[in-house]
């Protein structure tokens, strides 16, 4: 009988600011038939700084690891349901955490995961990935640890303390659920027109949810880190003023936008229905190895 063979995840990186339409990322299957389940990739970005995909698990789907797959990584990684929804699952330790749309599951290195799709519609899930698998954080690094040879699916570390144990559930989290109410917000502009929340900030790895209110035209940012903005509901308009290409992108649903570190851009509603969008900023520090 033939072996599946492994083949490694594209990654497309840019050298100037650019605007990737859904149907451009590049579609991969990741997984094999001896354990992991294969989850459907298209993906944006995978630079020295950042690697950013959706992608999306069949109806009553999963993931798992195996041999081929281990599923642990070297990296800061977020995952945000953008429909439907996933079941996140820590296998070494129990933790079982339900994700609706709009939620953020966010884990750091080390941490296995697996994952399931408790209804009968695909689920799709945006990720957030730093240090990014250029590094060496993801197969090679995943490869070099003991392969987790029993899972479990229930914590028992509570058992007869719930829910008095929740802060001390909590505080030894390895998978952390981000929901709106939990980012820190903040406004990009003092006019009240562009609402920012944070999920996710960590050394390595920021994630935020914006919104735009209708008209709404924004001053001019300064990208610090890599950045990949990903839109998720009306159509926003990415002006880069100082950049010697095209100076207007319009960017609609399911596209994102990469803006190298030093890019400057603003953000510009011009339809008037307003605009909701993820972000998603990595930096690795110089000679950082995993």
């Amino acid at each position: 009988m033939s072996r599946a063979v492994r083949r490694p995840t594209p990654r497309p990186t840019y050298d100037h600011p650019t605007v990737i339409r859904h149907d451009d990322a590049a579609r991969h299957l990741w997984g094999d038939p001896d354990g992991s389940g294969y989850v459907s990739d298209q993906v944006y970005v995978s630079s020295a700084g950042l690697h950013v995909l959706q992608y999306t698990l069949t109806p009553r789907g999963r993931y798992t690891h195996s041999e081929m797959n281990p599923t642990v990584f070297a990296a800061d990684v977020a995952y945000v349901v953008l429909a439907g929804e996933l079941i996140l699952i820590d296998p070494e330790h129990g933790e079982v955490r339900p994700l609706r749309a709009g939620d953020v599951g966010f884990f750091r290195r080390d941490t296995w995961n697996h994952a399931v799709n408790p209804r009968h519609e695909p689920v799709r899930v945006l990720e957030f990935f730093s240090p990014p698998p250029s590094r060496n954080t993801a197969s090679p690094y995943a490869r070099t640890q003991p392969l987790l040879k029993e899972t479990r699916y229930r914590d028992d570390r509570w058992d007869g303390r719930w829910p008095e144990s929740k802060a001390e559930r909590d505080a030894a989290a390895r998978i952390h659920v981000v929901r709106e109410d939990d980012h820190l917000h903040w406004l990009p502009e003092d006019d009240g027109g562009h609402l920012a929340g944070t999920a996710v900030d960590t050394e390595y790895l920021t994630v935020t949810r914006g919104r735009l209110s209708p008209g709404h035209a924004g001053a001019v940012h300064t990208a610090q880190d890599e950045t990949v903005l990903y839109v998720t509901d009306g159509t926003l308009y990415l002006h880069l003023p100082s950049y010697e290409g095209p100076a207007w992108h319009r960017v609609e649903p399911d596209d994102a936008a990469y803006l190298p570190a030093g890019t400057e851009y603003r953000l510009v509603d011009v339809e008037g229905a307003g605009a909701r969008y993820w972000a998603g900023a990595g930096r690795v520090p110089e000679g950082w190895q995993p």
